[in-house]
């Protein structure tokens, strides 16, 4: 097996021969009785005739549906008191962690009916590697953010699709619902922490499933290359169906190790946390990314693919090593958040956000691009 090191800007991976696992086979292998469960629903396709006993549980699924809603992802731990959070940043000092965000347009009148893959519109890849991080202790939240590489990708079919341009039906009318008119979602001229790029679905396709497969071998030592050993990987989301659905209408497969001990892979749902939850209760309010994210001064729910990944990441971070008192406040009520807790975001580039503004097809029209700063 050769080793060479590839430098794509800011990040440096190891190339290897990685084999792959999809997610259909990750949740076979991880959580069988989860599997059973969905297949038996009809969102897998069936299992291949046994042949006795012992074929009763194949050893690789066959392939996934190409419309599987559920997924195979984890809640992160409980923290019950803050003494946990250091052990879980403990465990996750040279861990991997990757958010993942997509999104679509809406569905264009006058088309056939298309599905997730086909309509996204956007993809946002957030990574944070401690190895990053010069080894202490005394590192600042924000200087910890400042280490988080983003890259932003706008699907080049539906690139002409903004809020000032898009024609769904239900920006004009909603049937049914009182003449109800639901505004655009998606913002993709408005990231801020990127330069957007415009390529076509496969393109963007291939070089999530690049990432993917060069992560587990980003920033090895030599001791750790001839041992064979692979970085732990955690994806995070806010909200996973989405972004399953997409990854596995791609057919994306996961990185896989015969020896799991060497590496580990996990799906988180930050949405589905424990303690988000909790404090969102404690504060009466909605559990979107915007009520739970805004109030530590992060830029949450923007719409642009770009800014929700950074948002999901910084905001992870910033619980994960927070303070006990800037913790203890969140989680009683984040509405009354002091501002000297929130995160300092001064050292953002403001020529990212110009750039982007620039590609939007009605730049000159006007955008609401800037309002961030």
């Amino acid at each position: 097996m050769a080793f060479g090191l590839i430098t794509h800007g800011p990040y440096h991976f190891e190339e290897t021969d990685i084999p792959t696992i999809s997610v259909n086979q990750y949740l076979y292998q991880h959580n069988y009785k989860l599997f059973l469960a969905m297949k038996k629903q009809l969102y897998f396709p069936p299992l291949p005739p046994s042949e006795g006993k012992e074929s009763q549980k194949p050893n690789v699924p066959e392939s996934p549906s190409p419309s599987t809603p559920r997924c195979p992802v984890r809640r992160p731990p409980i923290v019950w008191h803050h003494d946990q959070l250091a052990e879980i940043a403990h465990d996750l000092r040279d861990t991997i962690l990757i958010a993942l965000d997509f999104e679509m347009i809406d569905h264009p009148r006058h088309q056939k009916v298309l599905s997730e893959s086909q309509r996204m519109s956007e993809l946002g890849i957030a990574v944070y590697d401690p190895r990053d991080v010069a080894a202490s202790a005394t590192h600042t939240i924000e200087e910890r953010l400042q280490k988080i590489h983003v890259r932003h990708y706008i699907t080049s079919r539906w690139r002409k699709v903004t809020p000032l341009t898009c024609d769904a039906f239900m920006h004009t009318t909603w049937p049914g619902k009182g003449g109800k008119i639901v505004e655009h979602v998606a913002h993709p001229y408005d990231g801020v922490f990127a330069r957007s790029r415009i390529r076509p679905a496969h393109a963007i396709r291939d070089k999530l499933q690049d990432i993917l497969n060069r992560l587990p071998t980003r920033c090895l030592t030599a001791d750790e290359v001839a041992q064979g050993q692979r970085r732990p990987v955690i994806l995070l989301f806010w909200d996973a169906r989405l972004e399953i659905k997409i990854m596995t209408q791609w057919g994306i497969q996961l990185p896989a190790y015969p020896d799991p001990k060497k590496m580990t892979i996990e799906l988180w749902d930050l949405q589905k946390w424990h303690n988000l939850q909790q404090a969102r209760r404690n504060a009466e309010t909605s559990d979107s990314a915007y009520n739970l994210l805004e109030p530590l001064g992060v830029l949450a729910c923007g719409h642009n693919a770009g800014n929700d990944v950074f948002a999901i990441l910084a905001a992870f971070l910033y619980l994960l090593y927070s303070e006990e008192a800037v913790w203890s406040r969140y989680m009683k009520d984040f509405t009354w958040f002091p501002e000297e807790y929130m995160v300092k975001l001064d050292w953002v580039d403001p020529e990212v956000a110009e750039f982007n503004e620039r590609l939007d097809p009605n730049w000159d029209v006007g955008s609401c691009l800037g309002c961030f700063f």
